[in-house]
């Protein structure tokens, strides 16, 4: 399979390929090599640095008849779908065109995957859901809080519906891993949110079951193997931490103080951030006793995660402890 770069990427399998989205694109691209797969990848906007490195090509999803050409033209055996506004508050600012994101163009091409004959792989979100029934099934009812899950959710109606074959949605949780800027990730962010002299503050009553980016990874590559895995499915980590704990296991897993982190409440900050569910966490059968991947740990999640370079030069004159990581580049 060979795979492309954009808001979505491609897998050939010479001559043919495999569309994927940009989301866990670096960690897909080098399963995908690994693998003996060729990556198409694409990017919703322009970002030079990841387009220097792994040839990303620019593809804006709002107008898709170029996006359709472009899929026309490489004739993909696979497509896997990550693009997405995925900030609830970006959302929330503009929902008009999120929506064309999240929903139409979603749609759109898992109706080109089933024109193409193309195995097609949908990403969604736990935010389906209001985190009141934990863990939940992928058969268990559904009730996003935000405009954000509302949108996804109905991605995943209109993805499912499209065909009854050689499709996956795949509900996944927070990510944590390595993004090509350094700045999206939990662990990013808590650093960068260091780096500026603030003082992040993590929610105790907010429990996650986060996975990782590279895990996810090899977990898509499989699927777009495994052609007999079709429909919706739930993938998680192995274990189940608060936004704080796991705050608090990034600092240390860097050298620095847990002093240098806040804690509150959802219910205390409820004016601020809204509704937001308080725990989410998933059932991974059957799909985890039908695959060779298995659900990454909390330690293997932080062993993954670096520091950004452009971080280092405050990371070392600023760590509380430097023989708790060695940077590496």
């Amino acid at each position: 399979l060979a795979l492309v770069p954009v808001f979505c990427l491609t897998i050939r399998r010479p001559p043919r390929s495999t569309l994927f989205p940009y989301t866990t694109l670096f960690r897909f691209w080098s399963e995908c090599f690994d693998r003996g797969h060729k990556l198409l990848a694409y990017a919703n906007r322009s970002w030079e640095e990841p387009k220097k490195n792994y040839e990303v090509s620019s593809l804006p999803m709002e107008k898709f008849d170029p996006v359709m050409r472009e899929f026309f033209d490489q004739w993909p055996d696979a497509v896997v779908n990550c693009a997405a506004i995925s900030s609830p508050d970006m959302v929330d600012k503009n929902p008009d065109h999120a929506r064309l994101i999240n929903v139409e163009a979603a749609r759109q091409l898992a109706e080109v995957s089933a024109h193409l004959g193309a195995r097609h792989l949908q990403v969604s979100t736990d935010m389906v859901f209001d985190g009141t029934s934990s863990p939940y099934r992928s058969t268990d009812q559904t009730n996003p809080l935000s405009e954000y899950g509302r949108q996804k959710l109905e991605a995943e109606k209109q993805v499912l519906a499209t065909t009854d074959i050689n499709l996956v949605v795949l509900r996944i949780t927070l990510l944590n891993g390595n993004s090509p800027r350094g700045d999206r990730s939990p662990h990013e962010r808590i650093l960068s949110a260091l780096a500026k002299g603030e003082k992040p503050t993590l929610f105790t009553d907010e429990w996650r079951q986060t996975s990782s980016a590279e895990n996810v990874a090899q977990l898509i590559v499989e699927l777009i193997e495994r052609p007999n895995l079709n429909g919706l499915f739930h993938w998680a980590g192995a274990d189940i931490i608060t936004r704080h704990e796991l705050g608090k296991r990034i600092l240390q897993r860097f050298g620095f103080k847990e002093e240098r982190l806040g804690a509150s409440t959802l219910a205390q900050s409820k004016e601020r951030v809204g509704d937001r569910p308080g725990k989410l966490t998933f059932e991974l059968a059957p799909l985890v006793s039908k695959v060779k991947t298995q659900p990454a740990t909390i330690d293997q999640q932080l062993e993954e995660m670096h520091l950004p370079p452009a971080l280092y030069s405050w990371y070392r004159e600023n760590v509380d402890d430097p023989t708790c990581y060695h940077p590496r580049f």
